[in-house]
């Protein structure tokens, strides 16, 4: 019974710390999401901030939109 209270307790903290985590990382860092078909999911604002743009701009549009053309008709893009 206090063993199952005690591990509760500890996870409710590890939590609260990886929640904490992963807010400093999006305070501080600029993060972009993709779908797995490259398509944009959403950007924090850090990202938006950066490279000028509001998320209305580049959500759906597929990652390329951020590369130079010569790169996205490179075989290493397409290996991408």
């Amino acid at each position: 019974m206090f063993a199952n209270f005690k591990s509760d307790k500890s996870d409710k903290s590890n939590a609260k710390d990886l929640a904490g985590l992963v807010e400093a990382i999006n305070r501080t860092q600029a993060i972009i999401e993709f779908n797995l078909d490259g398509t944009v999911m959403t950007a924090n604002d850090n990202f938006l901030a950066t490279l000028g743009y509001q998320l209305r701009d580049i959500k759906g549009q597929h990652h390329q939109m951020f590369c130079d053309p010569a790169y996205v008709n490179s075989p290493e893009y397409q290996a991408f």
